[in-house]
Formats: C-alpha cells, structure tokens, sequence
C-alpha cells in the first residue's frame, strides 16, 4: 500500500493524474486517504462537482467518527467513575455536532445521559425537550453548505413523528428519567 501511495503521489506531483489515480486502485476502498486523493485529483482535472462531493463525504464520515470516538471516552470515563470527565467529553461532543453542523437534536442528546446519571432533574427536562423539538430538524444538516454536494434519503414525515413517540417512549419507560 505505501509503494502504491508513494506512486500516487509522485504522479500527482507530476501532473499525470490518469497514472496516479490508477495507483488509487491499491488502496482499499475504506481507506479515506483513497477518497481524499481522488478528491483532489478531481480538483485538478476540473471535476470540481465531484471533489466537493467526495471532500463533503469524508467530512461527513469524520464527524460520525468523532463522535464514536468520543463516546468510548465518555462510557470509559463513566466506568471509571469520573464524572468530571465523562461531562467535559459530552460538552465535547457537543461542540463537534455545532462544529460539523449536524443540528441541535445531536448538540443535545449527549447530555440526557450523563444529566440523569447525576439525577440533575432540569437538565434532563431540558436535554428531552430540546431533543423532542430538535426532531423537526433532526436532518438539518442536509442544509448545511459542508455538505450540499451530497445526497441523503429524505425522512418521512411519519417517521420522524415516529422518532418523537419512541423519543417519548422511552423517557416516560426509562427508570432513570
């Protein structure tokens, strides 16, 4: 993969990118660096649309990287009990949904949790109603410029209100809430 990567490269330095995107066929299809560098071969050969569309894509992928990855944080730092923590990466988690503009229903789901965790009564009263209202929007970041190059598949209306009723569900079924 590193001779491919190598060859890759050296052939994008070289302007020839009907070679280097041959290289990119080495590399496995999960691989980002793969839709990176055909992203920015695109970007060279005028296929703009399409580099958007593959940069939009992986930044698309990162923020539900990210977010993974910082709730394995967040569940280690509640296993070791360090709520201190475990609050820091919620604010975290956060931040990043403001950040990868995912909308308000995942700027706030993170905090349900960890607030009914610490039996804080307003904050979960809170975190429920903004995520019940933040189900309108639950898909707001279709209309974010990051990703306008993108397709997604539309929600049904009666499957966001079926999102709102198992939202409910659960809070009133929920010993915690």
């Amino acid at each position: 993969m590193s001779a491919a990567d190598s060859l890759a490269g050296f052939y994008m330095r070289k302007k020839q990118y009907d070679k280097a995107e041959k290289y990119l066929e080495y590399f496995s299809i999960q691989n980002p660096e793969r839709k990176r560098k055909q992203a920015q071969i695109y970007a060279e050969t005028g296929r703009v649309q399409e580099a958007y569309k593959d940069y939009e894509e992986l930044l698309f992928t990162d923020y539900q990287r990210v977010s993974m990855e910082l709730h394995g944080i967040y569940l280690l730092a509640l296993k070791e009990n360090d709520m201190e923590k475990a609050r820091s990466i919620v604010q975290k988690q956060a931040e990043a949904a403001k950040f990868f503009e995912m909308g308000k229903y995942y700027e706030v789901s993170g905090f349900l949790e960890i607030a009914a965790l610490e039996k804080d009564a307003d904050t979960v009263i809170a975190a429920m109603e903004e995520m019940l209202s933040g189900v309108e929007e639950i898909e707001s970041f279709r209309n974010s410029s990051l990703y306008e190059h993108m397709e997604f598949k539309e929600i049904k209306e009666e499957d966001l209100e079926e999102i709102k009723e198992s939202l409910r569900k659960c809070f009133r079924d929920e010993e915690n809430f």
